[in-house]
């Protein structure tokens, strides 16, 4: 962060294998770089492209990222933030650098590793503040209908913290963030100050 004369940003860490067999030693490389720029409203597409294929892999952070890609660049010819992805049963698994919570009466459900998901350390995070204040939370399947009935919807991820949806395709939340997500936004942020005082 010092080296990239960075406050507040993101660090990558990246780490290969190699090929011992054929002396390519393994490598690990640390890239900063600033916070992604947050829009004042966001507004998710649910990707038709592409489809996350639940497995071993999908609950690794690999730099293999091609249908993610794919899916933003749909999104965004919609003039959308980010693309919710779904899994070949048309299931919610995240969006392609986010994980997606809905609030509503049951209290707060995300997609669990089984369907997809990543799991996050910002999602596991907003899971235990969730359940400090007594809201249950928990992962469940998501289809879509779930999304566009929610009372909130909202992101997390370590750039954007706990990040609240204004609009899904053509349903709108009001207010947005809500009350909930407002409330984790909150506990998220006391925890970051005190854990990167250094």
């Amino acid at each position: 962060m010092q080296r990239n004369a960075l406050s507040d940003g993101l660090v990558r860490i990246t780490v290969t294998a190699g090929n011992a067999e054929a002396g390519v030693p393994g490598s690990v490389l640390v890239a900063g770089r600033q916070l992604p720029p947050i829009p004042e409203r966001i507004v998710l597409h649910v990707a038709e492209s592409t489809r996350r294929v639940p497995g071993p892999l999908s609950r690794c952070k690999t730099t293999s990222r091609a249908s993610e890609a794919l899916a933003l660049r749909e999104a965004r010819r919609t003039g959308a933030f980010d693309a919710i992805l779904l899994n070949p049963h048309g299931n919610v698994v995240e969006t392609t650098a986010r994980n997606l919570f809905v609030v509503s009466s049951q209290g707060i459900r995300t997609p669990p590793a089984s369907e997809g998901a990543l799991e996050g350390i910002t999602r596991d995070l907003a899971i235990e503040l969730a359940r400090k204040t007594g809201i249950e939370a928990k992962e469940a399947a998501l289809d879509v209908p779930a999304i566009l009935h929610a009372d909130e919807v909202f992101l997390t991820g370590s750039g954007v913290g706990v990040l609240g949806v204004h609009r899904v395709h053509a349903r709108s939340y009001d207010p947005a963030p809500g009350p909930v997500t407002q409330g984790l936004a909150r506990a998220y942020a006391d925890v970051l100050d005190k854990e990167s005082k250094w």
